[in-house]
This record gives C-alpha cells, structure tokens and sequence, in this order.
C-alpha cells in the first residue's frame, strides 16, 4: 500500500501538469491535444485523485489531512473540484489553464512534502471533524478560485477601459463570463464555509461544550464568514457589480490569508480548545 501512496504521490502531479498544459494548448492555440479533451483529461484526474485520498485515509485510517502535505494535496483537489463545477456551470473552459496551474502548485508542494508518517490523533476519525476540515479545506479552495478570476476581471477591465486591447487578453472570455464564474466560485466557497461552521460547532460542543466561540481561529472563521455573506448580499441587491465583487473577492481572500497565517504563527497551530 505504501508503495502505491509514494508512486501516486509522484504521479499526481505529473497528472496535474499534463491537464494545465492542455488548457494551455487549448487557451492560446484553440485546441486540446489530449484525446476526449482537457475537460475529459480533468475529471479523470479528479476521480484519481480522489481515490489517491481515499486509500490514504483507509491506509492510516483517519482523515488525510494529518499533516501539510495531506492538506495540500485535499487543497489541489478542491480547487480542481470548484474549477470544474465552475466551468461546467459557466460552460467556457478558456480560463483551464489559470485554474488547474494553480491546482498543480498545490499538488506539486504536496508531493515535495510527502514522505513524513503523519501524527496519530483521536480527533481525525470524528465525523463532525471529518465534515469541518474538509469543508474548510474546499471553502479556501473556493475563494483561492474566486480570487483568480476576480484578478482575471481586474486586468481585462483595466485593459479594455484603457483602450489596450492585447493578444493576451483578447483570449479570456468576456467581462460577462469572468463575473460569473467568480461569483459560482464565491458562492461554492461561502456554502462550504457555512458547513465547516455549523460542523466545527457540533464538533466543538462534542469536545468542550461553550468554548466554541472563544477559540481564535473560530473569530477569524465567523469574520470571514460574515464578509463574504456582505459580498455575496451586495451582489444579490445589485448595490455591487463585477468590479466591486472582484476587489472585494481579493480582498476576503487576501484577509483569509492573513488570519490564517497570523494566527498560527503567533497564536496556536490548531483550536485552543482541542
């Protein structure tokens, strides 16, 4: 088993790079080189790597997010996950090659990482923590997603408000398509939050019954939870448009970046009541 986890670790993101390479061909020479095509080429990469997580999680019998290296190939699959939901709803796949790039720097620093026994604790085989890693893992993913595509519309409207109109950018698709494919991968990431919420509270409560909101990665959780719901409200009333959601997109990512790593740095590496 371990034999297959090592090659699978290696091959991952080989597969990775070989699907960006095809969004690549089919983003700037209008093809796909890979039989079936690149949308073909993703989800069979996808199924594979969801097996790859699930004989992880059989062989050490707990959540494959034990260390770094098991959280960032989870982060690799979720963005590739929300990038096919994404583009199966906005029907364009020329924006492939900017996602599953991203995708395989994940999978890459995954790769690089593995190799390590990843720690035995109790708490990966609940459920309610099973529910809440995963579902902030693919929450994250989301707005990573969301975050690209809201730099993607920044760039096309400051190139078209210009004037300057490149060979570049004259390949991505409308300023139309970019905002609604941002605003698919907002919404996947604000529903998956809101689940990594509501089952870290059960799990709390299971641990230490009324510590749940003292914890500080749970006040940084809930801050980002609500400026995402105000994004997505905005949006909803119209009182924003694509580039009010982009910034704002960017923003609450680049702020999620921040709690996260101010607070395992300076403050604890995992929930104070645990």
């Amino acid at each position: 088993m371990e034999a297959v986890l090592d090659a699978a670790a290696v091959l991952l993101p080989l597969a990775y790079l070989l699907v960006a390479v095809d969004y690549g061909f089919l983003f700037f020479g209008n093809r796909s080189f890979l039989p079936g095509g690149s949308s073909l080429a993703l989800r069979i990469v996808l199924v594979a790597h969801l097996g790859y997580l699930t004989l992880l999680a059989a062989h050490f019998q707990h959540f494959p997010a034990a260390n770094v290296s098991e959280a960032l190939s989870i982060v690799a699959f979720s963005i590739l996950a929300v990038y096919a939901i994404v583009e199966w709803l906005g029907n364009e796949t020329s924006t492939g090659f900017w996602m599953v790039a991203l995708a395989f720097l994940f999978a890459l620093g995954a790769s690089l990482m593995s190799g390590s026994t990843p720690e035995d604790r109790e708490l990966f085989r609940n459920p309610f923590f099973f529910g809440h890693a995963s579902l902030a893992l693919l929450s994250s993913a989301a707005f990573a997603v969301a975050a690209s595509y809201a730099f993607l519309f920044l760039r096309l409207y400051r190139e078209l408000k210009a004037g300057r109109f490149t060979l570049f950018f004259g390949k991505l698709p409308p300023l139309e398509v970019l905002e609604r494919m941002m605003s698919g991968a907002l919404l996947v990431g604000f529903i998956a939050l809101t689940g990594a919420v509501v089952t870290g509270f059960v799990w709390a409560f299971q641990v230490v019954p009324g510590e749940f909101f003292k914890d500080s990665k749970t006040v940084a959780t809930l801050v980002v939870w609500a400026l995402y719901a105000a994004v997505l409200l905005l949006r909803r009333l119209r009182r924003w448009q694509g580039r009010e959601t982009a910034i704002a997109s960017l923003a609450g990512f680049a702020f999620t970046l921040f709690s996260f790593v101010a607070i395992n740095l300076w403050l604890s590496d995992f929930h104070s009541f645990n």
